[in-house]
C-alpha cells in the first residue's frame, strides 16, 4: 500500500481539514491495518498547551468503553507533528446527510439517540466532550452512529486548556454558559446535542448568524425555536423537548443526555401532546429572556453619548476573541468539512411584522471617531406594523434586553424606503441633566432582516452612532401589541428642510477674528411635528440646535483646552425660521453668546450664518 511515509504510517488519502489539524486514510505498517490518522498543524503542534489537550485525547477515549465511541489506537509525535491514530469508519459524517436536507423525526432521533448513550458514558466517567456538532458524528451502514473527536474533551477536575484568543468548541452549538463564562459542564454538552436534534428535524440551525457577535447573543437572548413551526413534518411534541434541551440556564435543562434522548422519543410516540420530559419543565419558547441587567457605562469628557450597553455580549470565552470574526472555526472531522447554509426568515405581510433581534455595533461619535467603553448590545422587540393610504406605520415593544433606547416603546414610520422613528430620553451628558434624541433609520433587506443606524444625540454636545440589524426571529401575536393603524399622521415640519452641508461663519463682538466651519447637518424631528433637533457635526466640532416653535435654540455647555488647561464653554444662540420658508434652507442667520472660564476667560455677543453648500 502506497502512500506518504509518515514513521510507521503510510497518509493513503486525505479525508478532512479543519481549525487544528488534518485527518488521513493512513496504513500501520507494524499492524498492518488502515486507520484514521489525525494530526495538529505544525504551529499548533509547537504549542505545549494544544500538545497537552491533543495528548488527553488519547487518555479520555481510552477510558471510555461504548460502542458509539470511536477507539484510539495510538498516539504520539513524528518530525514534531503530534498525531493520534483511531478506527477508521467507512461512512459519513452527520453534516453532510444535513445538507442534503431536514432527517425524517424518526431517524433523527435514532442517531440522537446514540450519540446520547456515548455522552452518557463520558459524563459518567466525569468527561465533558465540549465539540458536539454533525460533523464529530459519523454514520456506518444502517445508521450505527460513532462520536468521534475528543481531541477537546476534558475531565470535570481538570483546569481548562485554552490558548490566548482561542476558543473550545464551536460557536453554532455553544451553550450561552460558555460565551458567558467560559464554564462547561454535562449540561453544557447537553445543550449542543438539542442543538443537533434541531439541526436533524428542520435542516437549519437553531441559531443562525454570519458573524460570532450575532451567534453569541442569539444563544444568550433569543427564545428557544418552534421545530413544529419550522416543518410541518415535525410533531408539535418535539417543541417542549427542543425548548428544555435549549434552556439558557444549566439548571432548566434535562438532567442527563439520555433523558432528553427519552423525551424525544415520547415527543414522536404521543405526538398530538407534550411528553411530559423527564427532565424540568423548559422555558416557554415564545418567551423572551430576561438577561443580566448593568448600569450604563460612565460618561466621558468630549467622548460623546455612549448608547447603553450589555457587557455580557462579547465578554467571551477565552479573552480575546473577536466579535467580528467569521463562523469558521472547527477542528477537523473524520470525514471531509462541511459548510451549512441556513434558510432565511421571510416576515409575514405587513412588513416589519414580528419578534425581532436587534443587534447593536459598538457605538462610535457620530462621525465615527472612538468611544471609550464602547460595546456591542442587543434587545428583543415585538413589532406590528400596518399600511394606510397615507402610508406605513409601526409600533415596536422592548421584550427584554437593554441595547439601544432607555424606553419600552417605539413608533415607527416609513419614510421613502426607511422605517424611522424618532424618541427623546432624559440623561446626562457632561454630568448635566439633559434630553436625549435617539434616532432609529432601517431599511428592509431581501432576508427579512432590517439594517441601519441607531443614533443618540443630546443638546448639549454629545452625541453616539451604533449600526444595526432587525432581525426576525418568529412571528407576533399582533392582539397584544397597539394598533398601529390608529396613530395619527405624522406630521411633516418645515424643520426638515435643514439638512445636507453648510459652512458657518461665526463672528464675535468683542473683536475676537471669525470663527469658520464646514459642517455636515442632520433634521429629525417628533412624528407630532413640533419639536426637531438638527445636528451639525464635523469631526472635532458639534452644533446641536433643537427646533421649536419656529425657531432653533442652541444651548451647549462642553470642555475645551487653552494654555494647557481644561475650560468650560457655554454657548446660546436662537436661529429663526427663513421667512419665507425655504426647501431646501440655503440660509440660517442666528444670533448668541459665548462665554469661556478661566485662565482664558471671555465673554461675547456672536452673530452666526449657515450656508448651504450641498447635500
Amino acid at each position: 500500500m502506497e502512500g506518504t511515509p509518515f514513521g510507521r504510517y503510510q497518509l493513503i488519502e486525505l479525508l478532512g481539514r479543519g481549525g487544528m489539524g488534518e485527518v488521513w486514510r493512513a496504513h500501520d505498517t507494524e499492524i498492518d491495518r488502515v486507520v484514521a490518522l489525525k494530526m495538529l498543524l505544525p504551529h499548533f503542534a509547537r504549542d505545549p498547551d494544544y500538545e497537552t489537550r491533543f495528548r488527553r485525547e488519547a487518555r479520555a477515549a481510552a477510558r471510555l468503553d461504548d460502542p458509539h465511541i470511536v477507539p484510539i489506537y495510538d498516539v504520539g509525535e513524528i518530525d514534531g507533528r503530534l498525531y493520534v491514530t483511531m478506527r477508521l469508519i467507512n461512512g459519513t459524517d452527520l453534516q453532510t446527510l444535513i445538507n442534503n436536507g431536514p432527517l425524517d423525526p424518526g431517524r433523527a432521533v435514532y442517531i440522537i439517540a446514540q450519540i446520547a448513550s456515548a455522552l452518557h458514558t463520558a459524563h459518567q466517567a466525569g468527561l465533558i466532550h465540549r465539540d458536539v456538532k454533525p460533523s464529530n458524528i459519523l454514520l456506518a451502514p444502517n445508521d450505527f452512529a460513532y462520536l468521534i473527536d475528543f481531541g477537546i474533551a476534558r475531565a470535570t477536575t481538570d483546569t481548562a486548556l485554552t490558548s490566548a484568543n482561542t476558543t473550545i468548541g464551536t460557536w453554532a452549538y455553544m451553550a450561552p454558559e460558555r460565551f458567558r463564562t467560559g464554564e462547561s459542564g454535562p449540561s453544557s454538552d447537553i445543550y449542543a446535542l438539542t442543538c443537533v436534534l434541531y439541526q436533524c428535524l428542520t435542516g437549519n440551525l437553531p441559531f443562525p448568524g454570519d458573524t460570532l457577535e450575532q451567534v453569541a447573543v442569539s444563544h444568550m437572548m433569543m427564545p428557544p425555536p418552534r421545530p413544529s413551526q419550522e416543518l410541518a413534518t415535525v410533531p408539535a411534541a418535539m417543541d417542549p423537548v427542543i425548548a428544555t434541551g435549549l434552556a439558557k440556564e444549566p439548571a432548566q435543562r434535562f438532567p442527563t443526555t439520555v433523558e432528553l434522548a427519552g423525551a424525544a422519543h415520547r415527543a414522536l410516540t404521543y405526538p398530538s401532546g407534550p411528553p411530559g420530559p423527564s427532565g424540568p419543565p423548559g422555558p416557554d419558547p415564545a418567551a423572551p429572556t430576561q438577561l443580566w441587567q448593568q448600569p450604563p457605562a460612565p460618561r466621558k469628557k468630549r467622548t460623546g453619548l455612549i448608547l447603553t450597553a450589555l457587557a455580557a455580549v462579547v465578554l467571551l470565552v477565552a479573552g480575546g476573541v473577536v466579535a467580528t470574526a467569521a463562523l469558521t472555526k472547527d477542528d477537523a472531522p473524520t470525514a471531509a468539512p462541511t459548510t451549512t447554509t441556513s434558510a432565511s426568515v421571510v416576515p409575514e405581510t405587513p412588513p416589519f411584522t414580528g419578534i425581532y433581534q436587534a443587534v447593536f455595533s459598538a457605538p462610535t461619535l457620530i462621525d465615527g471617531g472612538p468611544l471609550d467603553d464602547a460595546k456591542p448590545s442587543t434587545a428583543m422587540w415585538a413589532v406590528r406594523s400596518a399600511c394606510r393610504p397615507d402610508g406605513c406605520v409601526a409600533i415596536a415593544e422592548r421584550q427584554s434586553g437593554d441595547g439601544g433606547p432607555p424606553m419600552a416603546k417605539l413608533e415607527f414610520d416609513r419614510i421613502n424606503d426607511r422605517w424611522v422613528a424618532v424618541a427623546l430620553a432624559a440623561e446626562k451628558c457632561h454630568d448635566i441633566a439633559d434630553e436625549i434624541w435617539y434616532v432609529f433609520t432601517l431599511r428592509e433587506r431581501p432576508n427579512g432582516s432590517l439594517t441601519g443606524d441607531y443614533t443618540g444625540a443630546a443638546g448639549n454636545s454629545c452625541s453616539g452612532r451604533s449600526t444595526l440589524t432587525f432581525n426576525r426571529t418568529t412571528d407576533v401575536d399582533v392582539d397584544t401589541l397597539p394598533d398601529p393603524a390608529e396613530l395619527p399622521p405624522r406630521v411633516v415640519s418645515p424643520a426638515e428642510a435643514l439638512h445636507g452641508t453648510y459652512r458657518s461663519t461665526r463672528t464675535f463682538r468683542n473683536g475676537v477674528a471669525p470663527i469658520q466651519g464646514d459642517y455636515t447637518v442632520k433634521t429629525d424631528c417628533l412624528r407630532t411635528g413640533d419639536r426637531c433637533m438638527s445636528y451639525f457635526h464635523k469631526p472635532e466640532d458639534f452644533r446641536p440646535l433643537l427646533f421649536t416653535n419656529g425657531t432653533w435654540s442652541l444651548n451647549s455647555q462642553s470642555e475645551g483646552m487653552c494654555d494647557g488647561k481644561v475650560i468650560k464653554i457655554t454657548a446660546t444662540g436662537q436661529y429663526p425660521m427663513p421667512q419665507p420658508a425655504q426647501k431646501p434652507i440655503n440660509l440660517l442667520l442666528g444670533h448668541g453668546n459665548w462665554e469661556e472660564s478661566a485662565p482664558c476667560a471671555m465673554t461675547s455677543e456672536f452673530d452666526e450664518t449657515f450656508t448651504r453648500t450641498g447635500d
